[in-house]
């Protein structure tokens, strides 16, 4: 039984792992890369090479070029876009524009939705006097804190959504068509029936009943013949019975006065004067 049992516990962890890791890999990330457009084609190939460094070092899975229809690698709309993110199975697509001249570069980065091709952020750089080697620098950069940024805003939205959809709802008078809040939770202490209450009311009765007792037989000598032992009770009867009557009128304050009632009995203390009101 026990080899079974060490079988069947072993196969449900691994269906388990299996379920989770196949879960991961379908949420991970892809992302289509459109190269930036003109230029020299060593500077092209460094850039998008930068780039894939930087979301390859996030975790992202980069969508390889061969993969990427030819007749959709100029489009620039978002029709277009999503059209292209649908055919390579992406979920984002990051565009780069950009030139690199006479020693000076300009960068811009947008990711874009896979789906729609919306715009979901965007990032650029500019440098008068910089060497192709801080251009690439400044693409792996750009490219990693945009990504980031991009995650953290759509994970706060998630995030939002998610609390909006749990609240609760209010409910709406179906006559009168106004909006009621929802009834507030009633706490331990106001309750219909006090059931704490009557419970500690027993409970203070019982103490009551001890402490009687133990101050009954305090000096009794039992069945001793010649009483050479005499008990001494009184101290733990007395501390029983205020116990007990500690007990019954914290019982019924809580009776009376934790009822969850509008018209509940209250207390009005004034100069020389005490009223008590309300429904007892």
């Amino acid at each position: 039984m026990r080899p079974m049992l060490r079988a069947g516990l072993r196969g449900i962890l691994i269906s388990l792992l299996a379920a989770l890791w196949g879960g991961v890999a379908a949420a991970a990330p892809r992302v289509v890369l459109l190269e930036m457009a003109g230029g020299a084609r060593d500077i092209r190939q460094e850039v998008r090479a930068s780039a894939e460094q930087a979301l390859r070092g996030l975790g992202v899975e980069v969508v390889p070029q061969d993969r990427v229809a030819t007749a959709l690698e100029d489009c620039n709309i978002p029709s277009c876009l999503a059209e292209l993110g649908r055919q390579a199975g992406a979920s984002h697509i990051l565009e780069i524009q950009g030139s690199y001249v006479n020693e000076s570069y300009n960068l811009r980065l947008d990711l874009r939705d896979g789906e729609t091709g919306r715009i979901l952020g965007s990032d650029s750089k500019e440098c008068e006097i910089c060497s192709a080697k801080d251009f690439y620098r400044a693409v792996r950069d750009r490219t990693t804190a945009l990504w980031a940024r991009v995650v953290s805003e759509q994970g706060s939205a998630s995030s939002a959504s998610l609390s909006a959809a749990n609240a609760t709802p209010a409910l709406t008078e179906p006559n009168q068509g106004t909006v009621v809040a929802p009834p507030a939770r009633r706490s331990f202490w106001r309750q219909p029936l006090p059931l704490f209450g009557l419970g500690l009311a027993a409970g203070g009765v019982a103490l009551l009943g001890f402490g009687g007792y133990y101050l009954e037989v305090d000096g009794d000598c039992g069945v001793q013949p010649a009483c050479t032992f005499r008990r001494k009770t009184a101290g733990l009867g007395w501390g029983l019975l205020a116990g007990g009557s500690a007990a019954i009128l914290g019982a019924v304050a809580i009776v009376i006065w934790g009822r969850d009632e509008q018209t509940g009995p209250a207390i009005s203390l004034g100069p020389g004067t005490i009223s008590f009101f309300g429904h007892f």
